[in-house]
């Protein structure tokens, strides 16, 4: 039994070690042999090997198979935590680290940098950094000096123009923006002929390339920047003539933004050549050098703007009359903005720098605090040029002043959109990304979303606001005036038009509409599936549907009556159970306004029938009482010589359709003799007509010697009886008490 077991024992040793042996060497043969061996023969040999094993060492091998598995999965594990490196909090405790210490290092590198900025001003002295120094300053002096003479004389040559800039007062914003562009590109004009025989004579006089060079360095720096700021500054601001500015800031501020950016950017140019004075001398500085100065440009337009803050919001604010809220609380808003970005951007490219990162550079971070700072600017200059393309108000009244002003509004919120997205677009250029290739396939798929997501948003509200513009416009156009009428008016005088009662529930439509349309698209570019959404807003219009019908009624009714054009806004109209002006229409019901002031609410599916009383012309007849001895024929001639006299007056020429008068008697009571004449106005016009009648009417009758009738008591005596006056009039306030005591017929 030992001896046959001792075989079995070592055959099954061998057998597992020659198993994890062929297991180690799987891949090397598999790589070694895939190109000779088939499939097939591969999955033969594989199926022999495990038949040549008993179920014991088939175990055994299947154990050992998943332990090297796991083993291999750990140490892949561990290779990529390795690989992905430090976490987000390491990273960021790394960059403070590294900004900290190149705090440190450059304050601790002030002594070196002051040593450095002497030694090359020393050197520059010496003439070992741009030569010698007297020929450095002859040859800055010559530049200047030609420049300064080729500006002086295209300045003679269009002296003509400048006295007539200097003395023509403008009377509008068109001639405002037209003197000063004329002044901005004579200025502009000599500017250029400056720097191009500037450069010429630079280049043509000075013979050293070294000394050429810094010498150029200095005009164009320290001179033909500040120059050409302050000539861009006298175009936006006027600090010296207020009657040419085209922003709305009081003399003091102009004139202190004016000093302080031209005084700021000659510190900059300065600044620039002593760095490259630097660089030539060989002082190794520079760094510390550019962060303080970057430091102290930073600080000074801070508090330049600080000091500003509230002329800048005046700017923002421009002379509007009645600015939105929205709009002042961003004039509020902007400065404190400016400075809390400006701080942001320097922080951002001494981080960069810590970093090693030479993506932001100084002159990148300027041109970017030099957009936030002149963006109110370009804000006013926006709100003017659509104060000139909004179309003028073409309706009368307030409701059509509100619409006109709701247009411009629109007009001036999608130019902002517009301002807003170049300069966002700007400042990315800028610093180096582009935008508008991240919305695109070559785009990161986190960035692409979130742009094409912005770009989404951005889309639905440009269309908010165009169907605002369009509605407003169309408000604005077919709003008739709203009218005073007399105090004795019970019912609402013409109507809005159609399309102006229609409008504002299409409004209404197309923007709930625009809201679904863009939340639904833009959660689904963040990845939000909207099929159940739609599937469950599905349902509830089905819930709604079935479980409130009188709702549907309602609306459906309501659409009806549209379609039907059977009322309009302002007109008055009798439901049956209400009457009263049309104040609002929505999509369930009508909100009346009733005679005596009170508000009726009524759901378009109650309305049975409905009279209106307002549309195309209203017939108003009115009756008069005269004496049973009274010339009819003669009442009849004065109506009409009444009814043509009112046509004649200019205040009711338009509004009167048909003439008063006379239809003759139409009835006879116990007093007298009824009368009657009839008049067609335009609806609500009919009651100051009326008035003018009765008036008229009155005076007439008195002059014709025509009295209108009143009730009398007659008291009839026999012959014999005689009364003395107290007992007359005793007798006759009997009878006038008896037959005011009189039961009325009905329907009196």
């Amino acid at each position: 039994m030992t001896g046959a077991w001792k075989p079995h024992l070592t055959s099954s040793v061998f057998s597992i070690v020659f198993a994890v042996l062929f297991l180690f060497s799987i891949p090397a043969i598999a790589q070694d042999t895939t190109s000779t061996l088939p499939p097939a023969l591969q999955k033969e040999a594989m199926e022999k090997l495990v038949s040549d094993l008993d179920p014991e060492q088939v175990d055994a091998l299947t154990d050992l198979m998943t332990l090297l598995q796991q083993s291999a999965a750990t140490r892949e594990l561990q290779a990529t935590g390795a690989e992905q490196g430090p976490g987000f909090i390491e990273s960021v405790r790394t960059v403070l680290a590294d900004f900290g210490a190149m705090v440190v290092g450059h304050f601790k590198n002030l002594p070196a940098l002051f040593t450095g900025v002497f030694v090359s001003i020393g050197a520059l002295f010496a003439g070992s950094v741009a030569g010698p120094i007297h020929i450095l300053i002859g040859s800055i002096a010559l530049i200047l000096a030609a420049g300064f003479a080729a500006e002086f004389l295209i300045n003679r040559l269009t002296a003509s123009k400048r006295d007539k800039i200097k003395t023509q007062m403008p009377e509008s914003l068109y001639e405002t923006v037209k003197l000063v562009s004329t002044r901005a590109g004579l200025d502009l004009g000599g500017l250029i002929v400056f720097a191009i025989v500037a450069y010429v004579v630079g280049v043509v006089a000075v013979i050293d390339p070294t000394t050429q060079t810094y010498a150029l360095m200095a005009v164009y720096w320290i001179v033909f920047i500040p120059m050409l700021v302050a000539a861009l500054l006298r175009f936006a601001l006027a600090p010296h003539r207020r009657e040419l500015r085209l922003v709305t800031a009081d003399d003091a501020t102009a004139k202190s933004l004016y000093r302080s950016f031209t005084t700021l950017f000659a510190v900059v140019g300065m600044a620039f050549f002593l760095r490259n004075v630097m660089v030539g001398a060989g002082q190794s500085a520079e760094g510390t050098f550019r962060f303080f100065v970057g430091f102290g440009i930073n600080f000074w337009i801070i508090a330049v703007i600080w000091r500003a803050r509230h002329g800048l919001t005046s700017i923002i604010l421009g002379d509007d009359e009645e600015p939105t809220s929205g709009l002042e609380r961003m004039a509020q808003f902007w400065p404190y903005f400016s400075m809390i970005f400006i701080a942001f951007n320097w922080l951002l490219v001494q981080v960069a720098a810590s970093m090693g990162m030479e993506a932001l550079a100084a002159g990148q971070s300027l041109a970017v605090i030099t957009l936030v700072i002149f963006a109110p600017f370009l804000d006013t200059m926006v709100r003017g040029i659509v104060s000139h393309i909004v179309p003028p108000m073409q309706g009368e009244g307030p409701i059509a002043e509100a619409a006109h002003m709701q247009t411009r509004h629109s007009y001036v919120r999608i130019a902002r959109v517009a301002l807003l997205a170049f300069l966002i677009l700007m400042v990315g250029r800028i610093y180096g990304l582009n935008l508008l290739a991240l919305g695109a396939n070559d785009g990161s798929a986190v960035a692409r979303n979130s742009v094409v997501f912005l770009l989404i948003l951005a889309a639905g509200y440009l269309a908010w606001e165009i169907t605002n513009l369009w509605v407003s416009h169309q408000l604005a156009k077919d709003s008739p005036p709203t009218e005073s009428q007399d105090d004795d008016a019970e019912m609402g005088g013409a109507g809005k038009s159609r399309l102006a009662t229609i409008l504002p529930l299409i409004r209404v439509v197309l923007q709930v509409t625009i809201i679904i349309l863009t939340g639904l698209l833009a959660l689904s570019q963040l990845g939000v599936n909207i099929t159940p959404l739609l599937a469950g807003a599905g349902v509830i219009g089905l819930a709604v549907g079935f479980g409130a019908q009188t709702l549907v009624r309602d609306v459906v009714a309501g659409i009806f009556f549209l379609l039907d054009d059977a009322f309009r806004m302002g007109e008055f109209v009798n439901t049956g159970g209400a009457q009263g002006t049309i104040e609002k229409i929505s999509v369930r019901s009508l909100q009346l306004r009733g005679t005596k002031g009170a508000v009726h609410i009524v759901p378009y599916g109650e309305i049975s029938n409905l009279t209106n009383l307002s549309r195309d012309w209203v017939i108003m007849k009115l009756q008069f009482t005269v004496p049973f001895d009274t010339d009819v024929e003669k009442v009849r001639k004065l109506f009409k010589k009444i009814g043509q006299e009112i046509m004649e007056m200019e205040e009711f020429q338009e509004d009167i359709l048909a003439p008063f008068k006379g239809q003759g008697v139409t009835g006879v009571d116990d007093v007298g003799i009824l009368v009657r004449g009839k008049f067609t106005t335009k609806p609500g016009k009919q009651f100051g007509v009326r008035k003018e009648i009765y008036k008229r009417v009155q005076k007439a009758f008195e002059e014709n010697g025509i009295q209108f009738a009143r009730k009398e008591v007659r008291v009839q005596l026999p012959e014999n009886v005689k009364l003395d006056d107290e007992q007359k009039e005793q007798l006759t306030t009997a009878a006038a008490a008896a037959a005011a005591a009189e039961p009325k017929p009905a329907g009196t």
